[in-house]
């Protein structure tokens, strides 16, 4: 028993430090490469190309999609965690215009996902892939679209999907008096449109010409 002793501390303190090879090994994966720290700007080799664009991403296969949207989204990951690590510290990040082609690689992503969704949607059901829009009005009576949201229980058969507010008499007045500006400014804006179509070339060559003459 004594004899074995010294091969199960070994194969103990060997476990350990694979267990913090590995975690230590997946903390790197939140950092940059230790070689870009304090560097103004990265090495012309090391430096970012350009975003993926639609026509690339649109040959690939929805498991590739998949993957490389997990490897663009840990890669902004890490990248927002140098950026909070060298405002921290007042420095400033090399390169940082990583984050918004990541980003941009990001939502043209999620638009080629889209569209092959909207297309079998269209397909199978007749309807589009795009959330629904629900009409709201405002407590002061104006009316805009707004993407409906999930609700904790179906809407009743009775029940309207959006039921338009009470109304006092200031909201009214509201109404009346954004109808009114709304009215002033279309006439402002036609008359502008007047003045101009009835300006000649002698007009503006007089405008151009009267301070030299008169400002003597």
């Amino acid at each position: 028993m004594w004899r074995s002793l010294p091969s199960l501390m070994s194969s103990a303190v060997r476990s350990q430090n694979v267990a913090a090879t590995r975690h230590s090994s997946t903390m790197k994966q939140f950092f940059d490469d230790e070689a870009n720290f304090g560097k103004a700007e990265l090495r012309p080799k090391a430096r970012p190309g350009r975003s993926w664009t639609e026509e690339e991403l649109r040959l690939k296969s929805n498991s590739d999609l998949h993957k490389l949207w997990y490897v663009c989204l840990k890669e902004r990951n890490m990248l927002i965690t140098m950026k909070k690590a060298h405002v921290s510290r007042a420095r400033n990040m090399p390169n940082p215009e990583r984050i918004d082609r990541v980003q941009e690689s990001m939502d043209r992503i999620e638009a080629v996902v889209h569209e092959r969704n909207d297309a079998v949607f269209k397909l199978e059901t007749g309807e589009s892939a795009d959330p629904r829009k629900r009409t709201i009005t405002s407590f002061a009576g104006f009316t805009y679209e707004k993407q409906a949201t999930e609700h904790y229980s179906p809407p009743q058969p009775g029940k309207k999907e959006s039921e338009t507010p009470y109304l006092d008499d200031d909201a009214y007045m509201m109404q009346k008096l954004w109808q009114e500006k709304e009215f002033l400014k279309n006439r402002d804006r036609l008359d502008d449109e007047k003045r101009r179509a009835a300006r000649t070339e002698d007009m503006d060559r007089f405008k151009r010409g009267a301070p030299r003459v008169f400002n003597r």
